[in-house]
């Protein structure tokens, strides 16, 4: 489980796929090393050592920009926010639980796992599919960029409520903090 969000100096998620997050041991460290802000708190979240409590953060944000790489990585948590966690062919829109991913040619014939063979498929429309190839998803699936994913950051499960003021950012616009 992850606990703690973590934004670039201009207030934007690290990654959107997946979502830039750390485990609260992780935020705690980074706290002692004075590497990162905080920006929001979990309210009712606290861990103890025997000498220090300390308030679990909810949201931080590195001092110092990290140069976002804008080469997307191939993931299942990618291709779901390419699709927009729509099945390719019935045209559904899923949770993430209930997809599956399909290629587009199947592996069997000769097909890739690849940006551009791998479309979203909700697990019936996957079974009837099976390895036939004339059956073909609604969008040509392709490799998208780091803004093409982000624009669709209101899809992306995150854990806590709060987060969503932060992945729902415009990237590249300056965000001040107090």
């Amino acid at each position: 489980m992850r606990d703690t969000l973590l934004l670039n100096a201009d207030g934007t998620p690290l990654s959107i796929a997946p979502l830039s997050t750390l485990t609260w041991q992780e935020s705690i460290k980074l706290i002692w090393l004075d590497r990162i802000q905080v920006l929001e708190w979990h309210d009712d979240w606290q861990v103890h050592s025997p000498s220090v409590t300390l308030t679990v953060p909810s949201v931080m944000m590195v001092r110092e920009y990290v140069k976002r790489n804008t080469n997307m990585s191939f993931s299942r948590n990618s291709i779901y926010c390419r699709d927009n966690y729509i099945c390719q062919y019935c045209r559904e829109m899923f949770s993430h639980k209930e997809l599956t991913l399909d290629h587009v040619t199947p592996k069997s014939k000769g097909g890739t796992t690849s940006w551009t063979n791998i479309v979203t498929a909700c697990k019936k429309c996957n079974n009837n599919k099976a390895d036939y190839t004339h059956i073909k998803p609604y969008k040509t699936p392709r490799k998208p960029d780091f803004h093409q994913l982000y624009s669709r950051a209101d899809h992306i499960q995150v854990e806590y409520e709060v987060w969503y003021k932060y992945i729902n950012r415009v990237p590249g616009k300056e965000q001040q903090y107090a």
